[in-house]
């Protein structure tokens, strides 16, 4: 005879616990993501690197092949991927911001530069204190 819970046990809300989703496909699409798991490809290589794909403890870079299959990279591993799973991820994939890819970096960041305004650090080098036994 199975056991039901008692209401007791989740007072607050008084609906018993949700279970738990199995995780699935995360897609975020952009250099920076795939640059993690995998070096750029050289021209007309098989592989088109999309941006990276993680699903649990699995995680890689996201490219397609030229038979238009996903594929997860790692290193030069490669790994074939569910297709329709892949696709219903890239649908809600965001994408990397311009502000943390390595160009957009490069370009105009304002605390690459040094300060004019400011004057330099000063530095105090002190002597060590040596203990002395008697």
């Amino acid at each position: 005879m199975p056991i039901q819970p008692s209401p007791e046990s989740y007072p607050l809300n008084s609906q018993p616990p949700q279970k738990r989703r199995k995780p699935g496909w995360r897609v975020v699409l952009g250099r920076l993501a795939w640059s993690r798991h995998t070096y750029e490809r050289p021209q007309g290589d098989a592989l088109k690197l999309l941006g990276s794909v993680r699903r649990g403890m699995q995680v890689g870079a996201l490219a397609m092949t030229d038979e238009d299959q996903y594929v997860q990279v790692v290193g030069d591993h490669i790994t074939p991927l569910n297709t329709k799973k892949i696709a219903k991820a890239l649908a809600n994939a965001p994408k990397e911001s311009a502000a943390f890819d390595p160009e957009f970096s490069k370009e105009s960041s304002p605390w690459r530069g040094a300060r004019k305004d400011t004057p330099a650090p000063v530095v105090i080098v002190k002597k060590r204190r040596v203990a002395v036994m008697p």
